[in-house]
């Protein structure tokens, strides 16, 4: 419910108010400009109505504090015969204005389009803070450029997209990217790995059930492609999709309707496809273990996404990036890599990608103290091999005390709960079922060590 304050020195205009649209508003009231700037700074208000002749803060200075200070619509009251008032207050930035008598009608309509004007400006704000967010793709790379330019004129076209690209390479970044700046931007992205997805449940994940459809199933569940309608479905590693089941698609996409097991109703579903594999599914086509209809289906619009073995200029500006993003989040001053730390980067193949890359870098920023050096990264990366042995040859191999072994165990342990979470301390102590407190005060002593 959208809250709306009154302004205005005459209680019983007030009440006036109060009595008319606090059953589809939740109201607020003020006697003067000074009051209701109380009010604004202690509660959420979505639209102003305001007086302006009122004692110690008029109308029209209200409208400038508001106008400077918050994203607020007003609505200027003013009485007949000084419409003059009213003019140059929307001059001053006011949304609209009455006349006193106040027609309720007119005020309810004017309210509605204030409201419906807010609304559109959030989505505006929302929209633009989404599609920044999406293109926050870090890439020095030709060929990534030419994909992020092309992005705005894929969004706008509607039609299926396959993006092609090793594991970690960032496909579903760029899907959703895609659908940040399409016309579905605010319907549902469904993101789905279809390899995740066991055989049996195929059809009761993706077409969802009616309440006894079978056993178990004690009620309705909607099916991923009634939850993307009007939005955009993203499935991740359909080159994985057994034949039986790419048939199943292939008539969905056809028809644009399904039926929930258990239910002889046919649904309508409206939602555009993007599909991603690291699968050669041109030689999958070939060797008839993907469907050639299917295929000319989902690949109206192709994009391919180079490995980052291939964009060694990225390396080091997404290892910079990842730096700086952890360093904030874990509080952490580490601004630098040591020289011989990046030529360790650039020198190994990724075989993870951009995903590898992330993980690694929050890894070494957990150990590094000020600059990231060569023995914070780890060991499949540095070359070192002491994380594979078992604790009892850990400690006959380095021979060391028993301090010296819990520390180790106590960093390893941290290194893995915080990079399952990504770095996020809150979570990573919730999966770990540990004290919020006890994991910082144990990454305040690895730190420290």
């Amino acid at each position: 419910m959208n809250t709306i304050l009154f302004v205005d020195d005459e209680s019983r205009m007030l009440d006036l108010m109060t009595m008319n649209f606090s059953s589809i508003y939740n109201i607020l009231t003020a006697k003067n400009g000074l009051e209701a700037l109380e009010v604004i700074h202690k509660n959420e208000v979505d639209l102003i109505v305001t007086d302006i002749k009122m004692p110690k803060m008029d109308g029209m200075e209200l409208l400038k504090k508001v106008k400077s200070s918050f994203d607020i619509p007003v609505i200027i009251v003013t009485a007949f015969g000084t419409i003059e008032n009213a003019v140059e207050a929307v001059k001053s930035g006011a949304y609209d204005y009455v006349t006193k008598p106040i027609n309720l009608q007119d005020l309810e309509t004017k309210i509605k389009r204030s409201i419906e004007y807010l609304k559109v400006k959030r989505e505006n704000v929302l929209l633009r803070e989404k599609i920044k967010n999406s293109l926050n793709i870090v890439t020095q790379n030709e060929q990534m450029q030419k994909i992020l330019e092309k992005i705005p004129e894929y969004a706008n076209l509607d039609f299926p997209i396959l993006i092609l690209g090793e594991s970690g390479t960032g496909k579903e970044l760029i899907a959703h990217a895609i659908h940040d700046q399409s016309k579905r931007y605010l319907e549902p992205f469904i993101a789905i790995n279809v390899s995740a997805i066991p055989y049996e449940l195929f059809e009761s994940e993706f077409f969802g059930y009616d309440q006894g459809a079978f056993t178990g199933a004690t009620s309705k569940k909607i099916g991923k492609f009634e939850a993307s309608d009007k939005g955009t479905l993203f499935l991740d590693e359909i080159g994985d999709m057994p034949i039986e089941h790419q048939a199943k698609l292939l008539r969905v996409l056809q028809d644009s309707k399904i039926t929930r097991l258990g239910s002889v109703e046919e649904r309508r579903v409206d939602f555009r496809l993007i599909s991603a594999t690291n699968k050669p599914i041109d030689k999958m086509v070939e060797d008839k273990k993907f469907r050639e209809d299917l295929y000319y289906r989902i690949d109206v619009i192709r994009i391919e996404i180079p490995p980052l073995r291939e964009r060694p200029e990225d390396i080091d500006i997404l290892s910079r990036y990842y730096l700086e993003k952890y360093s904030n989040q874990l509080k952490k001053e580490i601004s630098a890599f040591s020289p011989k730390t990046l030529e360790v980067l650039k020198s190994y193949r990724w075989p993870g990608n951009v995903r590898e890359l992330q993980n690694v870098i929050l890894r070494s920023v957990i150990n590094a103290k000020d600059e990231v050096r060569v023995r914070d990264l780890p060991p499949e990366i540095s070359g070192q091999n002491q994380t594979a042995m078992d604790y009892k040859s850990f400690m006959i191999k380095k021979h060391i005390e028993r301090d010296e072994l819990y520390k180790t165990l106590e960093r390893q342990f941290v290194n893995s709960i915080l990079s399952n979470a990504q770095g996020n301390v809150s979570k990573a102590a919730e999966e770990a079922g540990m004290d919020r407190r006890l994991l910082q005060n144990m990454i305040k002593h690895i730190n420290n060590s």
